[in-house]
Formats: structure tokens, C-alpha cells, sequence
């Protein structure tokens, strides 16, 4: 039978343990500050919208995962605002920004919305869209979510719960 050094198993363990905490701090990743225009024109800054729970999601309102989610994101949005949760869409291209008005109305939205810039996508390394962000009161990332499909909802109204209950 073979002997493993002693330095070898510390160094596997060493790394192992690096991994670990790593996983665990990606969960306290801290959401990265904007300044962003709303309809109207008034600007906005992170700390603006920052609640005890703050849910932001990217979309444009042509994407059709996006009216297929927004309605229950509107829901969503209605059981937790007196609870403590704040939301916020911000819309991701800028051509569609002439859009919005009309398609928030026609939908019956009341969720705020910002205007962001070009920059947008890659500030917050989106690769789809909706992508919703769940923070805490401080701005940490508590869950990330790309894309949308029927019944995401039902994970993401737990996770907010649960945010607030903190």
C-alpha cells in the first residue's frame, strides 16, 4: 500500500476548501451601481430602487420571453411591494426605448422602468433575456436567473420570500 505525503493531502485539502469558499462568495457578489434614466426622463441611481429585497430584470419589450414572464412579474411585483420588495425593469436597447410607454400601458404594468444605455449588456454580462437579478438589501446577489420558462416563476417567488424574511 502506497503512502500519500502529508503535504500533498494538505495542499488537496487546501485547494478544495478554495473552491469551496469561492462558491459560497459568488452567492455575495455585489450588484454592480447605475445611474439610469425612467420614462419621464428623471434619473435614477441604484440606491434609488435598492429595497429590503430588490428585484431587477433586464428585458426589451419586444422580446418574447419577456411578455411571456411579465405578467407574472407584474404578480410577483403586486404580492411583495408592501412587503418590502422593490423591482425594477430596465430595458436593454435603447431603439426600443419609444416603445415602452405604449407597451407598459397596454399591458397594464406598474413595475418602474429605466432607460439603460448601450453599455448594459456587457456591464451585467447578460446573455439573455429577461435576466433577473434578486438582491439583497444591500445590493448582494442572492440568485441570477437567464432566460424564462413556464414555472420559473414559482422558484423565484420563493427565493423572495425567503429574501425577505431576512
Amino acid at each position: 500500500m502506497r503512502t500519500v505525503p502529508m503535504r500533498r493531502v494538505s495542499v488537496c485539502l487546501a485547494l478544495l476548501l478554495a473552491i469551496a469558499a469561492h462558491s459560497v462568495s459568488a452567492a455575495d457578489e455585489r450588484f454592480k451601481p447605475f445611474k439610469m434614466k425612467t420614462l419621464d426622463g428623471a434619473e435614477r441611481s441604484f440606491a434609488d430602487v435598492l429595497g429590503r429585497a430588490t428585484l431587477v430584470v433586464f428585458f426589451f419589450p419586444t422580446c418574447k420571453y419577456c411578455n411571456a414572464a411579465f405578467p407574472e412579474m407584474q404578480r410577483i411585483y403586486d404580492s411583495y411591494k408592501d412587503r418590502g420588495l422593490s423591482m425594477v425593469w430596465i430595458n436593454i436597447v435603447p431603439d426600443e426605448n419609444k416603445l415602452i410607454a405604449g407597451w407598459k400601458d397596454s399591458h397594464g404594468y406598474t413595475v418602474p422602468i429605466l432607460l439603460g444605455g448601450r453599455s448594459v449588456q456587457n456591464d451585467y454580462k447578460l446573455t439573455e433575456t429577461p435576466t433577473h437579478y434578486l438582491l439583497d438589501a444591500k445590493g448582494n446577489v442572492l440568485s441570477k436567473h437567464a432566460g424564462y420558462k413556464a414555472g420559473d416563476e414559482k422558484t423565484l417567488d420563493e427565493e423572495i420570500q425567503k429574501a425577505l424574511q431576512q
